[in-house]
């Protein structure tokens, strides 16, 4: 009874004492017996008391923690760095369309109205000098009015000869090569109609549904223009035709073999209109203006007089 109320006021200090005690050797062990690279170090060097061990591990491992964490840091930083570069170097293709079709309605309809009154311009410009040409007894000839002269020629040339087999091989070709350009017209036609009018049933605005329809009706207008001349100068050639046996002395054979190259001319000048409109629907009102620009070039350099040719010579040789 003695002995028990003398050690019970020093039993929380003997626990006290134990817990300190295996603190102390669970450290002890874990110092002894190393799991890493540092505990190892630590093992190779003079033997230190427990409590020296335990500071020098945690501090070893506490640093190899902060170096860890630093090489992280500077490789996101590097990352971050890297992507920024990336991003001054490499532009932003959405940012880019956007600067190029934000242009102000004042300037998209400067543009539009410049494109088509170059291109109306021209050929009021070209059919003027056409009519001057023919009342002034050919001065000045453009080469539709040379192609023209040369048909008539040849129909002169086929009554004068007979060369009925002669007149219906040609005409196969020229019928043949008509029909193709006005079926391949069309086929674009319906190809560009089927585009544009997706994207006009997934418009939301009212005004990009109105730019889509002038934008397609000016596409759809000169190439239903030109299948028509095309197959209309295949009508003529038809008709001429069956009338070249039969009508071996009328100059009316003369006169629809003229109106052919007309319609041909006409043709292909619509389907060359045309990739102006197709320009503005892909590309906008400048791409519209460069298209007019360079179809005017285009025009000068084909509708010239051809150089270093006369007439007889140019009708002769070289058709």
């Amino acid at each position: 009874m003695m002995f028990s109320r003398s050690v019970s006021p020093h039993i929380p200090g003997i626990l006290l004492v134990l817990g300190s005690s295996c603190f102390c050797v669970s450290s002890a062990t874990f110092a002894l017996f190393p799991s890493n690279n540092v505990n190892q170090q630590l093992l190779s060097t003079p033997p230190l008391n427990i409590q020296r061990r335990l500071f020098a591990s945690t501090s070893a491992s506490a640093s190899t923690s902060v170096s860890n964490l630093n090489h992280s840091l500077v490789s996101e930083n590097h990352s971050r760095l890297h992507t920024r570069l990336q991003a001054s170097v490499v532009p932003d293709l959405g940012m880019i369309a956007n600067s190029v079709s934000s242009v102000s309605p004042k300037v998209n309809a400067v543009l539009v109205s410049t494109s088509v009154a170059i291109l109306a311009g021209y050929h009021i410009n070209l059919f003027s000098k056409e009519f001057k040409s023919e009342s002034n007894s050919g001065d000045c000839k453009t080469w539709r009015q040379y192609q023209a002269d040369t048909r008539e020629d040849w129909a002169k040339y086929v009554r004068d000869t007979e060369g009925w087999l002669y007149a219906i091989q040609t005409l196969r070709n020229a019928i043949t090569a008509q029909t193709f350009l006005a079926t391949t017209v069309l086929s674009l036609l319906t190809l560009i109609t089927g585009r544009i009018w997706d994207i006009l049933r997934s418009a939301s605005k009212t005004s990009e549904r109105q730019l889509l329809t002038v934008q397609l009706t000016s596409i759809a207008m000169p190439m239903l223009i030109s299948a028509y001349q095309f197959l209309q100068g295949v009508r003529l050639m038809t008709h001429a035709g069956f009338m070249f046996p039969v009508k071996k002395n009328d100059t009316k054979v003369d006169n629809i073999m003229r109106q052919t190259q007309n319609c041909q001319w006409l043709g292909l000048r619509w389907m060359y209109i045309s990739l102006a409109p197709i320009a503005w629907a892909v590309g906008g009102s400048r791409a519209f203006f460069v298209s007019a620009s360079s179809l005017l070039q285009f025009f000068r350099s084909i509708d010239k007089k051809p150089e270093g040719l006369g007439h007889e010579e140019f009708q002769g040789g070289n058709i």
